[in-house]
């Protein structure tokens, strides 16, 4: 009977020691960290990494990426106790060096603060942000983990002439992303163009080198161009791996995210159809026409119908451009060569039309 009454505590923390053993793979902590964590406002996101979760004293970087905001970036030092993270926040926002406490909140997975729900991720390489293109319509996904090391600028019309020529034909806008190394000299990571099309057609020459860049959208106006570099700029590491990783992103038209303004149709009112002869370049049929309800510094494109007199088509086309400022209301016209049989059967047209705000 004494036997039994030793052995009964024995088996007891026997149970006791095991349970504690394997309890952390069975029933994990509530309260344990992952390395990585990420959140998302509206367009704007935000990274913590924590180097060591499981340490008593955690270290980190923190990023706050606030779309076409001031955004801060930097370091921290923080301690989680009941369930609450205080991080003490060293950070830069616009060149300056600043400080200031942050706590989040553990609930279950999540740490909520700030305005945020940061969940936990397996790879913070692997998280995306849009970063936007200051008065090109475009946003282009980059890596968040590389935010700080990256800036936009407006390109300098001293840069914008060298690189096409002082008389050239040159983009109606330009920008840049410039990546700041660890050791080393800036260096252009990416650069954009917004180009009208007929300047498009004549400089985006196949069999040179393209300082123009690699078309990645279009419309009837305008092109939406990039490049960047093809070969790693630095001899050290992570600059090197840096600059490779961004420029996995720069030609794959997934990377980018189009904030062109969309088309409405409009309502349209055919006020003349006639035709008229050029003695050097044929014969045309016209339509004039009012865009009811066009707005100054809009675009507007068009269908076309040409019909006989007895109301079967003639000829179809297309035509667009931007409004006549300071008086949007105007006449419109879109034009096409018809044959000399065809000239006198015309009777009417038809013209079906959509607006957007202009992109410049």
């Amino acid at each position: 009977m004494a036997r039994k009454n030793i052995l009964i505590p024995i088996a007891i923390l026997i149970i006791a020691f095991l349970f504690g053993l394997f309890q952390p793979k069975f029933f994990p902590s509530t309260s344990k960290l992952q390395n990585c964590y990420h959140a998302i406002v509206g367009d704007s996101s935000s990274l913590l990494q924590i180097k060591d979760p499981t340490a008593d004293q955690l270290t980190g970087e923190l990023i706050f990426q606030n779309y076409e905001k001031d955004s801060s970036y930097g370091v921290f030092n923080a301690k989680l106790d009941s369930n609450q993270l205080t991080i003490d926040f060293t950070f830069q926002s616009e060149g300056v060096e600043s400080k200031r406490q942050i706590t989040l909140a553990k609930s279950g997975d999540e740490l909520l603060g700030e305005g945020y729900a940061y969940k936990p991720i397996s790879d913070c390489k692997k998280v995306l942000y849009n970063q936007g293109l200051g008065l090109i319509p475009f946003d282009m996904k980059l890596p968040l983990h590389l935010f700080p090391q990256m800036r936009l600028e407006q390109m300098s019309e001293e840069q914008v002439g060298w690189t096409f020529g002082s008389g050239g034909f040159k983009p109606i806008q330009s920008a840049k992303i410039l990546y700041t190394p660890t050791k080393g000299e800036p260096v252009d990571a990416v650069v954009f163009f917004l180009w009208e099309k007929s300047v498009w057609n004549v400089v985006a020459n196949p069999n040179e080198p393209p300082d123009w860049g690699v078309e990645q959208w279009s419309d009837q106006a305008y092109v939406f161009s990039v490049s960047g570099p093809q070969d790693c700029v630095y001899p050290n590491e992570p600059d090197c791996g840096n600059i490779s990783e961004i420029y996995t992103y720069i030609y794959e038209k997934s990377s980018y995210v189009s904030k062109v303004p969309k088309y409405a149709p409009a309502q349209v009112k055919v006020v003349k159809t006639k035709t008229i002869h050029d003695p050097e370049t044929g014969y045309y049929v016209l339509s004039q026409f009012n865009i009811l309800g066009i707005k100054a510094d809009q675009s507007y494109r068009c269908d076309l119908i040409a019909f006989d007199k007895a109301g079967k088509e003639i000829i179809a086309w297309k035509t667009d451009g931007l409004s006549f400022s300071p008086r949007p209301s105007t006449i419109y016209s879109g034009q096409t060569n018809i044959t000399p049989e065809q000239v006198p059967t015309v009777g009417s047209s038809s013209v079906k039309c959509e607006v957007a705000d202009a992109i410049i």
